[in-house]
Parts: structure tokens; C-alpha cells; sequence
């Protein structure tokens, strides 16, 4: 999974805050495949890369510098899953945050104004299965959903995170070795290729996924005050008075707004946002929260006053790219932009190299600032930071603030592996439910190997045994399966956010999309207990009297797809599990159901427990529960086997 991203709509119910390199080797094509429609660049040197051999994935990188995300220590997470590195965080309720080694539920409140949570909900049971008497599918999807076992899913996991692949970074040999292997396990299980667009020939597993590596990043905020005596400018750089955001080369300001708190609680009696007009314009905010006791409750501490960076910012800047802010500055003391600066991207990002920047559908970039750009931007309006908790929000006449990111940029691709199941059904075989999974991971740091077995080879293996036991189903699902597994995850669902942008099955034709990503460790007694008691269940002890705690799972979904709901409940009764359905909008979510819901395609995800190892060398395939992995893949399956017959 990728690093935390910025919180979705929570579910508001849940109020709570080995092979060696010889083998690896043998299944890497010394020729390139068919040249992608972007031009491939030559194979630099490599003393970590023997002989000759092309990616059949995608274009060769060479060795990354240490400031490379890939090659750099990896950030420690605070647990959550976007592309914004250093512990950027989704706050709805399908994340749980690390924080030094403690395990804490995510804020379920982070976006949700407070007079807007009783209207989102139902009773807090409603979202709780609990364990039951097991009730099978038809007899012969019964039987293929018990052919997934826990064995074929280590020996998968075994081979992917095993030191010969490297840790599967992008652009890596290792990640091409992955894609080789699955498309190798694809081909012996029978299950072929995509179709081509409009035709009935296959076009082959991979789909090129072009990118753009943009290197020595560097930036400078410019902030100009124009008055009758002329214009007074000043420039700031990060590393010093702020933060790089993850950003490619672009160019973003506007006049400034300052919007105080940035704080919309109308029901509180604060609206910092009422009457401003930021539509285009850049807004500055202080952190944190207002001084006074008032604003010291839990659930506002935990909406505006986190400490980790993300979840602090999280609300202010979603109720800004709502007005239509083009920028956000958040100032803030100098400690508080020290640890800012620690979260910071790296100098080097990958995008796709189409998007707009910034994306249209995220929020606004948002930049911490010190004290001394907030004194720079205010001084005109006679104001400054120290004295700013008292004004009130206003248009900052004849002020301007421009952002500046530069950087290099070469084109370079990976690739997606996409299989099909065709449908039975002639009136549904052109409809397709999507099982997916992230085939990479962090790579190879410094000498050290960063394996990604629960993140994310439990997926894979998940998807690859899911495969298998539709592909001997008799009869097959009325409605067509795709399997897919996704390049660039890692950093910022690249592989997945290609496919929505240009997919080789219409989304208008995708019934749902189901992602599984890190399922390879359970949840524990004590932690089931407190999502109880934080979603204020009426009977917790009841819930939890016949429950094994390995035999709960909390897939996270839409809140407005009762044929998801539906099937969960179905499959769960199916694998005698019990659910806990953690509802979300999805759109800035961490991993790679994210651009499906930012689509409107229906979407479900499977996520285990979270693992202290997340993103360190100690995510092996040695410390993975395989017998959970087939737990979910067993949910997975039944849930797509009825979604796919209904």
C-alpha cells in the first residue's frame, strides 16, 4: 500500500478518533517487448543489473540517487495510504495510524462538520455482521472458493518477496520479474489476456503505463505586496520557511485570501469561510485551533489540532477545494513547520505525465509556511502572524503569493497486467466485475531489501488463486472477471489511476472493483473490542461471544451500493467471517479503489490488520499469516462471484 492520503467522507457511526536469483532470472526476457507509444530510453550502467536483459514492462530507469523515494530510507508511515509520503494520512475509518510502534484507530470525524454526522448514519449495528452459521454458495462456487488455500498463497507470497526480486520497486528488474511470474501463473491456469479494443484478438496482458520522472525538484514561493509606492517582494524557499509539496513542475499563486482557522462549524458558531470568495486565489490559514477551552474537545482536537501532518490539515483543506481555492498556505509555529519539513516529498516524484497539475479532483495543494511568510503576507494589512488569531478573515488588498516548482523530466513506463474470465451470460458478458492488486513495492534501499510481502505480494497471490478457482468453475460467472495487478502503487496508484483514465473495459460495462491490498494479518481481540465500543455498538459482548478475532474482517465500501452491502453479507455467511463494513466515499483513499471511486465505479476494499512492519525491511513473507490471506481471498471471491452472477 501507498502512504497515507488526505481522508475520506468517514463512516460517521465509528466515532473513533525462497528463490534465488537464477530462478527470478529465468523468466526475464533478454528482448524488449513491443515498444511502447512513448519512446524508451537506453539502459544506463548498473553494477546491480548483470548482462543485458530489457524490462518487458517498461522502460529501464537505472539506479535511482538516494534521494529517490525508491532509494532513500523509506518514510516511516503513520499508517494510511495515498502517495503523499512521510505519514500523510486518510483519516476516514478505513485507516488505522502508527504512531511510534501504537496502533490507533483513525478520526472518524476528520471531514464531517459536526451537524452533518446523525444525518449520514443509521443505527451503529447497522454496519455489524455478526459471526454466524456458515452458509454455502452453489456447490460447485463452493468448492472453488475452498480450492483457495493457504498454501498456493505462501508459495506466491514466497517467490514475490523473496530477495531476488528486490522488493519490487518501479522501474526495478525485480518488478518485471513479478510481472512475469504472474503472467506466467495466468497462462497455466488458462486465463488469457484482455481482448483488444473492438476486436476479439488478444492484446496481450500488459498495458503500457507511460510516465513522468521529474528530478531535482526545487521551488520558491514568491510573495509580492503591491501598494502606491510600488511592490515589495520577497521569496522564501522550502527547507527553510516551507514545505515542497508533491507537485510536478508547474507554476500556482494568486491574490491572497486569509481565512483565519480556516474552521467551518457553523452549528459552533465559527464559519471562517462564510462570505470569502477563494475561487482561484490562494488562502492562507493558521493551524491548529483557536485558543480557548471550547475548542479543546476530543473531536475537534482530532478534526484541526492532530499532530501528525495530513489528518491536522485534513478538514481546512477539503472545505477549501470546495470553495475553489487554487492554493493553501498553512502557517504555522516554527516546530510545527520543522515536522512539516520531515513528512516533505522527496526531490523526486513519478507522475503520469498527462494529468493537469494539480489534479482536478484533489484538493488544493498545500504548503506549511513559517511565521515569516505569514508576517510577509499579513504586514500590508497591518497585521501580523502573532496577532493574527484575533482578526478576521478578509481579502489581503494588493498581496499576491506564487508558488514555483521546477525540476528535470524524462518519460519513462511501466505496465499493468490485465486478465479476463469472459462471462456465460450473452446479455451480461459485456458487464465485468475487476479484482485487483499492486504488484510493487519500495524496492531495494541502500543495499537493503524492502520485500512487501504483506504489502502487497498477499494481494497478489490473493488475485492469482482468485483467478484460478473462477478459471475452473463450470459454469462460469454470467458476467465477465478481470484480473488485474497494478504497476505503481507505491507511488501514487499510477497503474490504476492509468486504467480509469484510459481503460481497455468501458467503466460505464465495470460493475464493481475489488482491491485487496496488505490481507496478510488478522485482527486482534482487543482491537475488535474498541471499534465496538468507538462505534458505539449496543452489545459488544454479545458480537464478540462466538468470534474468533481472526474470523473478523472490515471491508471499506461506498455508502450508497446496497448491492455491495448485499454481497459482503452473502460472502461473509459464505466464509463464516464476521464483517464490521466501514463506509466511505473512497476518493482519497490509499490505494488503488481510489481513482474507481473518483470515477463513480462501485468499489470494495479488503484490508487486514495493520503490521508495525508496514514499509520496513521486516514485512517478509516469514512474518505473514497465510492462513488470513486466504481468509479474505476466500471473501473476495465469493463477493465477486456474486456480484458477477447477479
Amino acid at each position: 500500500m501507498g502512504s497515507p492520503g488526505t481522508g475520506d467522507a468517514p463512516n460517521p457511526t465509528a466515532q473513533t478518533t525462497s528463490v534465488d536469483r537464477k530462478s527470478a532470472a529465468c523468466i526475464l526476457s533478454p528482448n524488449p517487448a513491443a515498444a511502447p507509444a512513448i519512446p524508451r530510453l537506453p539502459l544506463p550502467p548498473d553494477r546491480n543489473r548483470p548482462g543485458h536483459h530489457r524490462l518487458r514492462c517498461g522502460t529501464p530507469w537505472g539506479e535511482r540517487s538516494r534521494s529517490h523515494p525508491l532509494m532513500a530510507t523509506p518514510r516511516r508511515p503513520t499508517r494510511g495510504f495515498s502517495n503523499a509520503p512521510g505519514g500523510c494520512l486518510d483519516l476516514s475509518t478505513e485507516m488505522r495510524i502508527c504512531h511510534d510502534g501504537v496502533v490507533m484507530r483513525a478520526i472518524a470525524f476528520a471531514l464531517v462538520p459536526l451537524t452533518a454526522v446523525a444525518a449520514l448514519a443509521g443505527t451503529p449495528a447497522d454496519d455489524f455482521l455478526p459471526v454466524g452459521q456458515v452458509v454455502p454458495l452453489a456447490a460447485p462456487a463452493q468448492a472453488r472458493l475452498e480450492s483457495i488455500v493457504a498454501a498456493a498463497l505462501a508459495a506466491h507470497i514466497r517467490f514475490l518477496a523473496s530477495p531476488a526480486l528486490e522488493g519490487r520497486g518501479l522501474g526495478s528488474q525485480g518488478l518485471d520479474a513479478a510481472a512475469a511470474y504472474v503472467v506466467a501463473q495466468l497462462e497455466l491456469a488458462g486465463i488469457g489476456p484482455l481482448p483488444a479494443p473492438a476486436t476479439s484478438a488478444p492484446a496481450g496482458y500488459r498495458q503500457q503505463v507511460p510516465l513522468r520522472e521529474v528530478s531535482e525538484r526545487a521551488a520558491e514561493l514568491t510573495v509580492e505586496a503591491h501598494a502606491a509606492g510600488g511592490t515589495l517582494t520577497r521569496t522564501f524557499l522550502p527547507g527553510v520557511d516551507l514545505t515542497l509539496p508533491e507537485l510536478g513542475p508547474v507554476t500556482l499563486g494568486g491574490n491572497v485570501v486569509f481565512a483565519s482557522y480556516g474552521i467551518c462549524e457553523p452549528a459552533l458558531g465559527r464559519d471562517d469561510l462564510a462570505g470569502l470568495e477563494v475561487r482561484g486565489k490562494v488562502a492562507l490559514v493558521l493551524g491548529g485551533l483557536p485558543p480557548g477551552e471550547a475548542w479543546q474537545t476530543p473531536e475537534l482536537v482530532a478534526r484541526y489540532g492532530a499532530t501528525e501532518t495530513r489528518p491536522r490539515y485534513a478538514a481546512k483543506r477539503a472545505a477549501l477545494r470546495r470553495l475553489g481555492a487554487a492554493l493553501v498556505l498553512v502557517a504555522e509555529e516554527p516546530e510545527r513547520v520543522a515536522t512539516a519539513m520531515e513528512d516533505e516529498p522527496f526531490s523526486e516524484r513519478v507522475f503520469l505525465p498527462y494529468d493537469p497539475v494539480p489534479y482536478p479532483d484533489d484538493e488544493p495543494p498545500l504548503v506549511v509556511v513559517s511565521p515569516a511568510v505569514a508576517d510577509a503576507l499579513l504586514a500590508p494589512s497591518g497585521l501580523t502572524f502573532a496577532a493574527a488569531a484575533a482578526a478576521r478573515p478578509r481579502e489581503l488588498a494588493g498581496v499576491t503569493a506564487t508558488l514555483r516548482i521546477s525540476g528535470r523530466e524524462r518519460l519513462a513506463s511501466s505496465c499493468n497486467i490485465v486478465a479476463a474470465i469472459p462471462g456465460s451470460d450473452p446479455k451480461l458478458a459485456d458487464t465485468a466485475v475487476v479484482v485487483g492488486a499492486h504488484l510493487d513495492h519500495l524496492g531495494k534501499v541502500g543495499g537493503t531489501v524492502y520485500p512487501g510481502a504483506d504489502d502487497n505480494a498477499s494481494g497478489v497471490a490473493a488475485v492469482i488463486e482468485i483467478g484460478k478457482a473462477f478459471a475452473g468453475l463450470a459454469p462460469r460467472p454470467r458476467r465477465t472477471v478481470l484480473l488485474a495487478f497494478w504497476t505503481g502503487e507505491e507511488e501514487g496508484k499510477l497503474g490504476s489511476g492509468h486504467w480509469v483514465r484510459h481503460p481497455r473495459w468501458p467503466l460505464a460495462r465495470t460493475v464493481a472493483y475489488l482491491n485487496l491490498d496488505m490481507i496478510g494479518h488478522p485482527w486482534l481481540e482487543e482491537e475488535i473490542r474498541k471499534l465496538l465500543l468507538d462505534s458505539r455498538h449496543p452489545d459488544p459482548d454479545t458480537f464478540m461471544r462466538d468470534l474468533a478475532p481472526a474470523d473478523f474482517a472490515e471491508p471499506g465500501l461506498p455508502p450508497d451500493r446496497p448491492d455491495l452491502v448485499a454481497a459482503l453479507q452473502r460472502a461473509a455467511r459464505a466464509t463464516g467471517l464476521a464483517l464490521h463494513l466501514d463506509r466511505t466515499a473512497g476518493t482519497h483513499g490509499g490505494s488503488d479503489y481510489r481513482d474507481f471511486a473518483r470515477a463513480g465505479v462501485g468499489w470494495v476494499r479488503f484490508f487486514g490488520n495493520f503490521f508495525p512492519a508496514y514499509h520496513e525491511p521486516g514485512d517478509t513473507a516469514e512474518a505473514l499469516d497465510a492462513t488470513q490471506v486466504q481468509r479474505l481471498a476466500r471473501l473476495a471471491f465469493a463477493t465477486a462471484y456474486l456480484l458477477a452472477n447477479e
